[in-house]
This record gives C-alpha cells, sequence and structure tokens, in this order.
C-alpha cells in the first residue's frame, strides 16, 4: 500500500498489557497502519470500583476517547470491552470512526452456534458483551442462548497483575467451563494471550484482538480503496 494509503489509528486501552499485544498484530496483519496508543487505566478502576460500567463511567471514557479524534488520525479503536458503549457514544457524535474492538468477534460467535458462553475475569465486561451480542442478535434475526461465567480465581491474579498465573487461571477456567457451549467468547482482550494455554475442547474459542483488529483494517483499506 502506498504512503498515501496509510492509515493512522488511535487505540484506547484500559490496560498496558494490550499495548504489545495491538503492535504485533498490527506488524502482522496491516503494516500500513501506525498505531498510536491511549492507556486510561483509571477508567476500568472506576467501573471495578463502582461495580459497573455506570453511565457517568461511559460519559467520561466517550469523552476520553473523542478527545482522540484529532485531524492526524484516522481512526480510534476502543479494546476495552466493559466501556465499548463508550465507543459507540463516541462514534455517534465524531467525525472520524470509532470502533470497539469485541463487536467483529460478536458478529462471528453468531455466526458458529447457537449456545455462547461467554467468560470473562472482570464481572463489569459480562453485561457489556452479552449486551452486545444480543444488540448483534436482533441485527441479524437470531435468538441465541447466551450464558456466562466470571473466572473469579483469574480475576483477584489480574488486577494483582501476576500475568503468568492469571493467563493459566484463564485457560483452565476454559476447559473446564467449555463442555455445554457451541462457541465460547473471551469477553476481555488480556484473556486472548492464554490461549496456547488451552487443552482441545470441541468449542471454538474468539477473543477480540486479532479477530476485531481485522475487521478494523478491512474497514480502513474501504476508506483507503
Amino acid at each position: 500500500m502506498s504512503d498515501s494509503a496509510r492509515k493512522t489509528v488511535r487505540l484506547f486501552h484500559t490496560a498496558p498489557a494490550l499495548v504489545a499485544v495491538f503492535d504485533a498484530l498490527a506488524a502482522e496483519l496491516a503494516p500500513w497502519v501506525v498505531l498510536r496508543h491511549t492507556v486510561r487505566e483509571d477508567l476500568l478502576k472506576r467501573a471495578i470500583d463502582l461495580g459497573q460500567a455506570t453511565p457517568e463511567v461511559i460519559e467520561a471514557a466517550a469523552s476520553a476517547i473523542a478527545e482522540q479524534t484529532h485531524d492526524d488520525i484516522d481512526a480510534v479503536v476502543c479494546t476495552c470491552s466493559t466501556i465499548g458503549a463508550a465507543a459507540d457514544l463516541a462514534n455517534a457524535t465524531s467525525n472520524l470512526p470509532v470502533f470497539r474492538i469485541d463487536r467483529a468477534m460478536a458478529r462471528e460467535s453468531l455466526m458458529l452456534g447457537e449456545r455462547i458462553l461467554v467468560l470473562a475475569t472482570l464481572r463489569t465486561t459480562i453485561e457489556p458483551t452479552v449486551s452486545l451480542l444480543k444488540s448483534e442478535a436482533g441485527t441479524m434475526g437470531r435468538a441465541p442462548t447466551i450464558g456466562s461465567m466470571v473466572l473469579d480465581e483469574a480475576r483477584s491474579l489480574f488486577l494483582s497483575g501476576d500475568t503468568d498465573r492469571y493467563l493459566q487461571a484463564v485457560a483452565d477456567g476454559i476447559n473446564a467451563a467449555a463442555l455445554d457451549a457451541d462457541v465460547v467468547v473471551l469477553a476481555q482482550a488480556s484473556m486472548a494471550a492464554a490461549l496456547p494455554l488451552v487443552k482441545a475442547v470441541n468449542a471454538p474459542i474468539l477473543t477480540s484482538p486479532r479477530i476485531g483488529f481485522a475487521w478494523v483494517t478491512r474497514e480502513l483499506s474501504g476508506l483507503a480503496a
């Protein structure tokens, strides 16, 4: 792709570890995309402290995302599912596209089966993910059965920053929970790194970073055409 067709994308994170994840994906899938990163851990912490992403948290996150839509940016991507609704809110008023990274994962999961299991390590992420699935299901004329589970052991490890044990706990949770589902959705982008530790399970396991980033780059390719 020519230099004139290059796109600059601002990624809006609430977990610092995702910077390296998306840098690697961009290098692999779309070297013509230049990434810029903003990390706002405080927004996720507020949601966790309150027990949910309240309207006030979503509005604050949407304002923070809107501040990233500068003239030198072609798109903004929110990589946090807990505040995913903030991306939709910002997109409604922005002159640039604002994507939520988990939307493509939700759409793909609905194509793979009727029994969807949502796994998360933070309870605050369950409701936004289930709501997104229901919204996309309505658009597609589907009525899946959606179950959910919080991996409590992994939650404490995530909050303490014990990455290796966190990923193993996520993998153990997937192995134990994936028996009665057609497809498993990992609600948090940070859970994707646990996939190499997962034993063989019958159900496909979807994560948002790769699926979502591939979708974003396809959309941006269309804009560049």
